[in-house]
């Protein structure tokens, strides 16, 4: 498939990086900090209140919705439309596999 242009609204962009750009320095900050706590516990507590209190999972969810809207969601012959088709094989987490 030949390489294609893909336009977005600045704003979006701009949001979703900065969006990005506290997760990651944050998560580096709460590995750093990793090392001054007291245990495993205290590091898991941080981090859980870090991706609730910083709504993370929303934040990437709304980033993933306007960087798919560039994409067709029509299913192709094989059932998938072009996002399912690009992502196919990537690793996701799961409970059996921690």
């Amino acid at each position: 498939m030949p390489e294609e242009t893909v336009t977005y609204k600045r704003s979006d962009i701009v949001e979703i990086f900065k969006n990005l750009n506290v997760i990651v320095v944050s998560l580096d900050r709460l590995g750093s900090a990793s090392y001054d706590v007291k245990n495993e516990e205290e590091y898991n507590a941080m981090t859980e209140q870090f991706l609730t209190d910083y709504d993370v999972s929303r934040k990437l969810s709304d980033a993933r919705a306007i960087l798919g809207d560039a994409f067709s969601r029509v299913a192709g012959d094989d059932g998938m439309d072009e996002l399912e088709r690009e992502c196919q094989g990537s690793k996701y987490w799961s409970l059996s596999e921690r």
